[in-house]
């Protein structure tokens, strides 16, 4: 999928950070993406490559012990954005963006569940921020292997937020994806991400963690 799509895949830490494999997978992965410092601390010193940092809520001295790590920060919300993106001066910065919709399957990982807090839901003010962003972050999906439903969230992306992410320079897709699962249509998952990233123009990312290590038992 990798190669086929042209897409960049950085291993999500808080599913898999057994680092005595890293050396095996680092020959096939562009690097790791964490869920606080100390995840991002093991993916610079264990794993090497790109290390990407997102965490729900961000403490100051968070963002200042994290970047000494990251090369990309990606923050929740424009209040955290705002406040901080002086301290990740350096960085590449992203931000969670909320699209109002979801293919997970339980509470904890939906970002359209009512009252959610994960991600950007203010699309003008999200716009106004632009000046800020290299990128950003879309993680909707969560044990996910219908591919016709993947499809239809990549296209509307798309069309809700092309404006934006022409004016970016990477998306990361998240995680959560089933893709390594029997029957799931690798090739047209491949090209849909090739295509989606030729269009506007970025560097497409995904977060694949279980997906990973699927079956290597």
């Amino acid at each position: 999928v990798r190669d086929a799509s042209g897409a960049r895949f950085v291993l999500a830490l808080k599913c898999f950070s057994t680092w005595s494999v890293f050396g095996l997978l680092r020959r096939y992965l562009d690097g790791t993406t964490s869920s606080g410092v100390y995840e991002a601390r093991l993916g610079r010193e264990k794993f090497g490559k790109e290390v990407h940092a997102y965490s729900v809520g961000f403490s100051r001295a968070d963002v200042r012990e994290v970047r000494r790590y990251a090369d990309k920060i990606i923050f929740n919300s424009l209040s955290q954005l705002e406040a901080f993106a002086g301290e990740a001066r350096g960085l590449k910065i992203g931000v969670r963006v909320n699209p109002g919709f979801s293919h997970s399957h339980y509470d904890l990982a939906d970002p359209a569940r009512r009252f959610s807090r994960l991600g950007v839901r203010n699309g003008r003010a999200l716009r106004r921020s632009a000046r800020l962003l290299s990128g950003v972050m879309f993680h909707t999906n969560c044990e996910n292997e219908d591919f016709p439903a993947f499809a239809r969230s990549l296209d509307r992306i798309g069309r809700d937020y092309g404006d934006l992410l022409g004016r970016l320079e990477w998306v990361s897709l998240g995680g959560g994806i089933f893709f390594t699962r029997p029957g799931y249509p690798v090739a047209r998952f491949a090209a849909a991400l090739r295509d989606f990233g030729r269009r506007f123009g970025v560097q497409v990312y995904l977060e694949p963690g279980e997906a990973v290590v699927t079956g290597a038992a």
